[in-house]
């Protein structure tokens, strides 16, 4: 059988303007990497499409282990009560290498 470790995923919904603020908040907590993909859909915010510069939307996803899941929200809960409007979704993931998300 394969042994798999806990881990905590972070979605963070966010506007492509924030993409350097949320990298430099993955670097500070020595995060090993992270993921960003181009985001759209319709929510509170109304229907985000992408077509205007500057008002598109990402994904950015990373994983840390849970020792560090709140130090990290803290720097993303700062964001949010500067009034940067974003939506941040925490799961539980199982990784399959520990050490590539471990600093």
């Amino acid at each position: 059988m394969i042994s798999t470790h806990p881990m905590k995923l972070i979605n963070i919904v966010a506007n492509v303007a924030l993409e350097e603020r949320l990298s430099a908040i993955a670097e500070a907590h020595a995060a090993s990497g992270y993921t960003v993909l181009e985001a759209r859909g319709a929510g509170s915010a109304g229907l985000q499409t992408g077509a205007l510069e500057g008002g598109s939307n990402i994904l950015f996803m990373l994983i840390v282990p849970e020792s560090k899941l709140d130090e990290v929200m803290e720097d993303v809960a700062r964001l949010m009560r500067r009034g940067h409007h974003l939506a941040a979704f925490i799961t539980d993931t199982q990784v399959l290498r520990p050490e590539k998300f471990t600093a």
